[in-house]
């Protein structure tokens, strides 16, 4: 899909459908049907509204004698945030897309009363929305009609307003940044939502060298050989049930200088979770293809990085399992020697993915990172504790909690921190090893898969987020689908160029 700024008249734009973000405050919203009335020279009557009044998740198509408009609600302007113009520019858009409309005219908002926001925000804003709200995965439809479930080709970004052509640079800016993590986000989709016949430990890694190919950063791969030469047992363990052998894949992008450490990103990437021996109930075990969105997040990181051209050197690490019950699998009860030597007790293997972690946050200390941030599925637990409007941030260094709880609030890809205190690390010791892979209680479960990873961590900062409750939806809503939703891109990329523009603002 094509998006971009027109800087001239409206009248130059030859659109199917042209979509407005209405106010709710009376005056603002009788000021804007008079703008429209006038830009497009065209009556709207008060019966052509129905019960429009420019709330809050409120759209409405209007036909005019040679126009179709639609407007969509943004709720009073006193309470107006990012968020809510992309969620009112995503229900507009989904409008116009159920009208099979193709083309289509974006008034770009322009107010004063969002403080420190500067148009270029706004653009990437409504461009981003744009884009994940036109999601869709239909390659398996095998019927020409149920595959065309995306008709919008083109978006043109508008303005009523002939001064915004002085922030031409600005809003272009926007849309180019807002496509690239927003295509990103929908790249981490698309692999959390292919099914895991399709998508495995091997198929992974082959899918991210030749995507790799194509962008700037490089890829590596170890197999099952090399990974059992370097002893990355927590790995190969989880591995052995599954006649799909394990991948650890490297990613490498070098934006920064030479000497500069890297900012190293682990996502888990359990391409199936069956549960292992400890197998997981038959209802809903089918959205455990998804178990690889941490993965899936870091490799969109990567698209939507390489593509920006930031200037820092980023390590993604992935270590990619099929989790599954066989004759051949690890079982509760066995000891696991980790990559960095500590012993692992396996009390449950469905709590397999902190055991594929440790191996990969140990391996981190290779690279003398700046940061580490690990994304991962991790615990049922945290949709318990705080239902799926954000994920959970814990970790060893609380300014770097801060700058991701920023980005979160940025972008919306929001999270939530709990602690990793001290008193609870004694809930995961084993009394045959150095720690057993879950507490022995069921309280803080997710505090204390938290408190197992923080064990693999050497003397750098760290942020573990806990995307379990985030990374796949049962229903759409807005700019987010139903199944896998891409949940970590948009963070990590935000607080990755956050980074970015600090250490150049003090160069300058």
């Amino acid at each position: 899909m094509k998006i971009k700024f027109e800087k001239t008249s409206i009248k130059k734009i030859n659109s199917d459908a042209y979509l407005f973000l209405c106010f709710e405050d009376k005056k603002l919203f009788q000021e804007e049907l008079n703008i429209i009335s006038n830009l497009l020279k065209c009556k709207i009557s008060k019966v052509s509204l129905e019960d429009f009044k420019g709330k809050e998740n409120q759209t409405v198509l209007i036909y005019s004698e040679k126009q179709r408009i639609i407007l969509s609600g943004l709720g009073l302007s006193k309470d107006l945030t990012l968020e809510k113009i992309r969620r009112a520019t995503a229900r507009g858009v989904k409008k116009a897309n159920s009208l099979r409309i193709k083309r289509i005219a974006l008034e770009i908002l322009q107010d004063q009363t969002l403080d420190k926001v500067e148009m270029e925000d706004v653009s990437r804003a409504q461009t981003i929305s744009s884009i994940l709200a036109l999601y869709n995965f239909d390659k398996y439809y095998t019927k020409k009609q149920s595959k065309e479930t995306t008709s919008i080709k083109e978006i043109i970004l508008f303005s009523q307003y002939n001064s915004l052509a002085k922030y031409s640079k600005e809003i272009e800016s926007g849309i180019k940044t807002g496509a690239i993590i927003g295509n990103a986000t929908n790249l981490a989709r698309d692999l959390g939502n292919e099914p895991s016949n399709i998508i495995y430990p091997e198929s992974l890694a082959d899918f991210v060298v030749e995507k790799s190919s194509k962008s700037k950063y490089s890829v590596e791969i170890l197999d099952k050989k090399q990974l059992t030469e370097i002893g990355m047992n927590g790995v190969l363990e989880v591995a052995k049930g599954s006649k799909r052998e394990a991948r650890f894949i490297i990613l490498k992008y070098s934006g920064g200088a030479e000497n500069e450490k890297p900012y190293v990103l682990v996502g888990k990437g359990v391409t199936f979770d069956s549960g292992g021996i400890s197998i997981k109930p038959a209802a809903g075990m089918a959205l455990m293809k998804v178990d690889m969105g941490g993965g899936a997040a870091v490799v969109g990181v990567f698209e939507a990085v390489s593509k920006l051209g930031l200037n820092l050197n980023v390590i993604g690490l992935i270590p990619c399992v099929e989790n599954m019950p066989g004759g051949n699998s690890f079982k509760p009860g066995d000891v696991i020697k980790a990559y960095n030597g500590m012993t692992i007790e396996v009390d449950n293997t469905d709590a397999e993915g902190r055991l594929i972690l440790a191996d990969a946050l140990s391996y981190a200390s290779n690279y003398n990172p700046e940061v580490v941030i690990d994304m991962a599925t991790l615990t049922g637990a945290s949709i318990i504790a705080i239902g799926n409007v954000a994920s959970i941030i814990m970790g060893n260094d609380q300014s770097l909690i801060n700058d991701l709880i920023k980005a979160g609030m940025q972008t919306h890809d929001r999270v939530w921190q709990l602690p990793l205190w001290d008193d609870y690390d004694k809930m995961i010791d084993s009394e045959i090893a150095d720690v057993r892979n879950t507490g022995k209680t069921r309280q803080a479960g997710t505090i204390l898969g938290g408190m197992f990873l923080k064990r693999f961590i050497g003397k750098f900062p760290w942020a573990h987020i806990d995307i379990a409750a985030t990374a796949m939806r049962d229903s759409e809503s807005d700019y987010d689908p139903k199944n896998a939703t891409g949940s970590g891109v948009r963070l990590v990329t935000q607080f990755l160029k956050n980074v970015d523009m600090m250490r150049s603002s003090a160069k300058n």
